[in-house]
């Protein structure tokens, strides 16, 4: 994935994930939980943007239903769990269990998110 810009505004608790430095511009908004927004391109193959609002209360949960991802149509499901459980978005949620949507928030390893 190469460089990507992390921003975390303590004021309003929000963590942002920029991952447009893969050259692609954000196509497609897609609202995975009241507090967890993914930007996707076209054909949501690949992470554009991540952002997770509240996210110290995320993080303190130990298991998050993204009940707006189970209300996706199948086959958009499909392929945002698909970008969910891979690199680098598997290094900020955790899929606990794919069926019912339920992922954990984590904190990122900055290197390791990096690398990824």
């Amino acid at each position: 994935m190469g460089s990507i810009r992390i921003v975390y505004d303590t004021q309003g608790d929000i963590l942002d994930v920029d991952f447009r430095l893969t050259g692609k511009r954000p196509q497609r908004g897609i609202e995975l939980h009241d507090n967890i927004t993914l930007w996707t391109d076209t054909a949501q193959t690949t992470p554009i943007r991540l952002m997770l609002l509240s996210y110290s209360r995320l993080l303190e949960q130990s298991g998050l239903c993204l009940d707006k991802l189970k209300q996706l149509p199948a086959r958009q499901r499909v392929k945002v769990v698909k970008l969910l459980t891979h690199e680098p978005l598997k290094r900020l949620l955790t899929c606990l269990n794919e069926e019912e949507c339920r992922f954990q928030v984590i904190e990122p390893k900055v290197k390791e998110l990096a690398a990824a």
